[in-house]
């Protein structure tokens, strides 16, 4: 597995067990249940989004990674779970958790979003 943001591999960063992958659908306005009850599908797009967890991190590492977030947007090159290749998307992350102690940034937690 490797994940890089704006080409820069984070995949060390990462602690173990710290990637959540999902796709999403997203329904457009006819989607939902009719009258019988029967479920219709509006697909007109899927989106991935990956919940990425940290081990802990110096200062240094914190800053270049809360750096890679900070744009609107970035572009993010990641091992692809279904095809096993390297597949890149633009994504955003809304929002980063981070803990810490006195001595150092114990670790992060964030969303990565396709656009």
């Amino acid at each position: 597995m490797r994940i890089a943001i704006n080409g820069v591999d984070i995949t060390d960063y990462i602690k173990y067990q710290g990637v959540k992958w999902s796709r999403n659908d997203i329904d457009g306005v006819n989607a939902g249940r009719n009258l019988a009850g029967t479920m219709i599908r509006d697909r007109v797009s899927t989106k991935i989004r990956m919940d990425i967890t940290c081990r802990p991190l110096t200062w240094r590492e914190h800053q270049i990674l809360m750096n890679l977030l900070m744009p609107e947007f970035v572009t993010v090159a990641y091992t692809d779970p279904l095809t096993g290749s390297t597949t890149s998307k633009v994504m955003y992350a809304n929002n980063h958790d981070s803990t810490y102690t006195l001595a150092k940034r114990d670790g992060i937690a964030f969303p990565l979003i396709e656009k």
